[in-house]
């Protein structure tokens, strides 16, 4: 599991450096492979990262569903159309896909947030705006999280 959010940037080749506790968690599955696909919340544009081994039950389990559903098919289109397979180098970073920089409008400064299985990438401004947003409906909902069933 992910645990956290750590702010990190982007070389100018548009690698980013891995955090070593999220690092630590890539490499105990035995492989340095992992996902990076599109995704989208409340308007805002991220990048969803997978260890190998979760994309492969996410596969699994999308070729279980209806192949013909209208929506399973848009969902086919944004998320595994957007997928890049990527390997972590030596120095533990990866190189995001210059269509996923531009799609989740990566600049310099980036966060890389715990999602369970998966972590995210949102470009620093977009999470301020997100965490905040996040934040602002807690403070004037406090039921929201009793709400939740957790």
């Amino acid at each position: 599991m992910f645990r956290g959010s750590f702010e990190h940037t982007l070389d100018g080749k548009g690698r980013l450096s891995i955090p070593s506790k999220f690092r630590d968690v890539l490499l105990g599955k035995g492989d340095e492979r992992i996902i990076m696909t599109n995704f989208v919340f409340e308007g805002m544009r991220c990048l969803d990262v997978y260890p190998i081994d979760e994309w492969l039950r996410l596969e699994e389990a999308i070729g279980k569903r209806p192949k013909f559903d209208r929506r399973m098919v848009m969902f086919q289109n944004f998320y595994l159309g957007g997928a890049c397979e990527c390997v972590l180098d030596k120095q533990g970073r990866i190189l995001i896909p210059p269509q996923l920089r531009k799609y989740a409008d990566l600049k310099r400064d980036v966060v890389l947030v715990s999602a369970l299985e998966k972590f995210r990438v949102w470009d620093q401004e977009i999470w301020k705006q997100i965490f905040a947003d996040a934040e602002d409906k807690l403070m004037q909902d406090p039921d929201f999280l009793g709400e939740l069933g957790l």
